[in-house]
C-alpha cells in the first residue's frame, strides 16, 4: 500500500492495484475470482476481480484491460462511431461463481484512453507503456496516468479513483464506495444522449463519469462525450472564486476543499467527502509536482498535471502521497 509511480503496461498496473489492495491492513480485500488473471493479454482477458468484505458491507470490483480487436464501439454520433481501448471497471454486489463473471445487475464504466473517432483502435494494450502515479490503501485507490504516443489519433490521459468513506452525513442504505473517472480529451463532460437508444450500445460498454453503488451511475442511459471538466453530476467542489486548490500569495499556503460526493446525480444530496484526492488550478500558485502538506497531520498530496499525446488539455488532480 502507499504511493508508487513509474512506467508499466496496463495489465501490470491492474495486477499492482489488485495486489496492493489485498495486502492492505484489515484483510477486507481478497481475490474475488482466481480464474481472473492477466496471463492472457489478447481480447479483454487480462483482468482481475477484487472482493471487499467488511462485516455486512460487500462489494465486487472487476478491472478489465480492454484489448479486443479495434476496441469497443462505445458511442455513435449518427454518422460515425467512437472506438476505445483502455480499462473497464464493473461494480457489483454479487459474483457469478458458476460462469466466472459479474452479474447482469451492476454498475460499470469504460475508460477509453486509447480512442479513435470513426475508426478502430490499432494499439496493442499489452505492449503500451503508461506513465502513472498511484496511491493504494484499504479504502481504495487513486491513479492518474498518461500513455506513450502511438498511432491512435485520440490518446488521452486519465484520472480514476475508487474510494470508500464510511463517515456519512446520514444513513442511506447504499454502499460506502464511489468511482470517478475523468479523461483529458473526450469523455470528461456531462454526457450526451444523442442517438442513445438507437445506437445499440449496451450498458456494459458505456463510458460513465461516476458510479455510486448502488444509488446511481451517471450518465445512466447515455455515453459521456464532451468538453473536459473535473467535476460532474454527483460530485461538487467549492471554487474560490472560480478555481480549485490554489497557493496563497499572502502566506504561501495551499488552500483547498475536499470534493463532495452526492447520492444522486445532482449536487444537493451530499453524503461524504473524498479523502484521496482533490482538483487544483494552474496559474494561481500551484504547479505540477508540488506537494501539499496538511497542517496538523502527516498527510501529503502530490499535484499532477497531465496532458496527452494528442491534446494539450490537462488533468490537474492532487492525489494522496503520504498517509
Amino acid at each position: 500500500m502507499g504511493y508508487t509511480s513509474g512506467s508499466k503496461y496496463l495489465w501490470e498496473i491492474i495486477d499492482d492495484i489488485a495486489a496492493g489492495l489485498i495486502a492492505t491492513p484489515g484483510g477486507y480485500w481478497t481475490d474475488g475470482d482466481v480464474t481472473w488473471d492477466t496471463s492472457v493479454k489478447t481480447g479483454n482477458n487480462a483482468r482481475r476481480c477484487l472482493h471487499y468484505l467488511n462485516g455486512s458491507e460487500e462489494l465486487y470490483v472487476a478491472l478489465e484491460m480492454i484489448n479486443q480487436t479495434s476496441g469497443i464501439n462505445y458511442y455513435y454520433t449518427g454518422g460515425q462511431w467512437y472506438y476505445g481501448k483502455g480499462v473497464r471497471i464493473v461494480l457489483s454486489a454479487t459474483w457469478d461463481n458458476l460462469n466466472h463473471t459479474y452479474p447482469p445487475t451492476n454498475q460499470s464504466t469504460l475508460i477509453p484512453f486509447e480512442n479513435y473517432q470513426n475508426g478502430g483502435v490499432s494499439t496493442d494494450m499489452a505492449t503500451l507503456l503508461i506513465t502513472y502515479y498511484l496511491w493504494i490503501e484499504s479504502n481504495g485507490f487513486v491513479i492518474t496516468g498518461k500513455p506513450d504516443p502511438t498511432a491512435t489519433p485520440h490518446q488521452q490521459s486519465f484520472f480514476i479513483v475508487l474510494e470508500r468513506n464510511a463517515s456519512k452525513e446520514y444513513s442511506d442504505g447504499y454502499s460506502n464506495f464511489y468511482c470517478l473517472s475523468v479523461l483529458n480529451f473526450y469523455g470528461g463532460g456531462q454526457g450526451s444522449t444523442a442517438y442513445d437508444g438507437q445506437d445499440g450500445v449496451t450498458s456494459i460498454n458505456r463510458s460513465r463519469l461516476i458510479l455510486r453503488p448502488f444509488s446511481y451511475q451517471y450518465p445512466d442511459t447515455a455515453t459521456r462525450l464532451g468538453t473536459v471538466y473535473p467535476s460532474g453530476n454527483g460530485v461538487s467542489f467549492v471554487p474560490t472564486p472560480t478555481y480549485y486548490a490554489f497557493k496563497s500569495s499572502g502566506d504561501g499556503k495551499a488552500y483547498y476543499v475536499k470534493p463532495i460526493i452526492h447520492n444522486i446525480s445532482g449536487q444537493v444530496t451530499p453524503i461524504f467527502q473524498a479523502e484521496l484526492w482533490f482538483p487544483w488550478s494552474e496559474g494561481v500558485g500551484l504547479i505540477d509536482g508540488d506537494v501539499v502538506a496538511v497542517e496538523g497531520s502527516t498527510t501529503k498530496f502530490l499535484c499532477k498535471g497531465l496532458d496527452s499525446p494528442d491534446s494539450t488539455n490537462r488533468l490537474n488532480f492532487a492525489i494522496k502521497y503520504v498517509a
